[in-house]
């Protein structure tokens, strides 16, 4: 999965302020410049041309689910990176409605979008767009899920990252003499979700680790109803100790039941996935029984879906998939990709991710 945004800009008026600009220039200047100082006049002048020069790409974002923490980080950084690398970028909200999505999508290539970016929420759906915009001419970038015809795929592999916290976990166990009964907390419907639950079991088959998982539940996805379904498994399965969900609001949901429960919080580790923002961080810097998460730096997948939009609108190579990194985080190294601000945010540390590429 490899790399590289809310309004639209019409050429006329840049030409036209351009044209004032210079216009304005020449009036001003002194009859009796010559000589140094009019070639330094000169040169200051191409440098100005040369930035006001710089091609500006107009790009669209189609997100699936702008309620989600998950979603509005990415937007967030999309919409700095875009301004540093002079995008234009406009971010509509399809809120998990494919029909929504496949308006959206046609209004921007009708629009003559230079690039396009999707989260898709029916993959299968998207025929019609890619087919539109094959015509136009316009490249696809994927972000989360591929769909056929996308020009490229921005995201994590998520069986994989999995597995690492399942190796983590086992390591864990095996410190702290845990027998793990485990309650997973998933979402089905979702291969991507699929996938990390099954990344999770590997991880913990390849670190050789002994394990029951007691029951698992689908959670939808949401604090409300892992929540829910968590409370049932745990009246039939007390003997839960470990809880992984398939991200923050399926682990912390969960891990809500057990307390309502009155069982014993020291016996329990709570594992999530995404690191999304606000609720994983909190639970995990609190001291509460989450332990560790897959972090997913989701501001991070941001930049680099406008930077991959990018380059396939200036019509450079683009790779086909752009993995974005991932790292188990725990409050040891929490410090190494989160700066705290002091007033309560974190600023993501970029250079450390990147960091995690070399490895």
């Amino acid at each position: 999965m490899k790399k590289r945004w809310i309004s639209f800009v019409l050429t006329a008026v840049m030409v036209s302020g351009l044209l004032m600009g210079c216009g304005d220039k020449k009036e001003d200047a002194p009859a009796e410049n010559t000589g140094t100082e009019e070639k330094e006049a000169d040169a200051g002048k191409e440098k100005k041309e040369d930035a006001s020069s710089e091609e500006t790409y107009e790009v669209g974002y189609i997100v699936s689910n702008m309620s989600h923490e998950w979603y509005q980080n990415i937007c967030s950084g999309a919409e700095r990176r875009a301004e540093e690398k002079k995008v234009e970028l406009s971010i509509s909200d399809a809120a998990m409605d494919s029909s929504k999505q496949i308006s959206y999508a046609e209004n921007y290539i009708n629009q003559g979008v230079d690039a396009l970016i999707i989260t898709p929420v029916d993959p299968a759906a998207l025929n019609s767009v890619v087919v539109m915009a094959e015509e136009a001419g316009i490249p696809l970038i994927a972000e989360s899920s591929k769909f056929d015809g996308m020009t490229s795929f921005v995201g994590i592999t998520d069986f994989d990252a999995a597995e690492h916290i399942g190796e983590w976990m086992a390591q864990y166990a095996k410190d702290n003499s845990i027998e793990m009964n485990i309650l997973i907390v998933g979402q089905p419907i979702y291969e991507a979700c699929r996938d990390r639950v099954d990344g999770f079991l590997s991880g913990l088959d390849k670190a050789g680790a002994a394990y029951t998982v007691a029951q698992e539940v689908d959670g939808n996805g949401t604090k409300e109803d892992s929540l829910a379904v968590a409370t049932d498994a745990l009246t039939a399965h007390p003997e839960v100790n470990v809880i992984f969900g398939i991200n923050d609001n399926s682990s912390t949901g969960a891990m809500n039941a057990y307390l309502e429960h009155g069982l014993d919080e020291s016996a329990l580790t709570v594992l999530g996935f995404g690191f999304e923002g606000s609720v994983g961080r909190d639970a995990l810097l609190s001291g509460s029984p989450y332990k560790a998460a897959v972090a997913m730096f989701p501001d991070y997948v941001g930049a680099a879906i406008v930077d991959v939009a990018k380059m396939a609108a200036a019509k450079e190579e683009v790779p086909e998939v752009y993995s974005i990194p991932t790292t188990v985080i725990t409050k040891d190294n929490f410090a190494d990709f989160y700066k705290d601000n002091g007033d309560g945010t974190y600023t993501t540390e970029f250079a450390a991710i990147d960091a995690l590429l070399q490895k």
